[in-house]
């Protein structure tokens, strides 16, 4: 008998737990799930940075009232 550690690992893969996602078909995800449950692409490990939310809408607002006291003293000019 060869050692064949592709097959092998083929043959362990048939007792993994599956992802508990469905597919656009509707039918079950086949891909070997994580701890979580779910595969490497239905909810595994975050890519990138989180969002840092507020910070632009921050700035913008601050402009926003800036821009509106520039318009109210120059209607008093007026």
């Amino acid at each position: 008998m060869t050692h064949k550690p592709m097959h092998q690992a083929r043959q362990a893969l048939a007792f993994h737990p599956k992802c508990a996602a469905k597919c656009r078909s509707g039918e079950p995800c086949k891909n070997p799930a994580m701890k979580n449950g779910r595969c490497r692409m239905h909810g595994g490990k975050s890519t990138g940075a989180p969002i840092k939310h507020g910070q632009r809408t921050k700035v913008a607002m601050e402009l926003k009232q800036a821009d509106q006291r520039l318009l109210a003293d120059l209607k008093k000019c007026i």
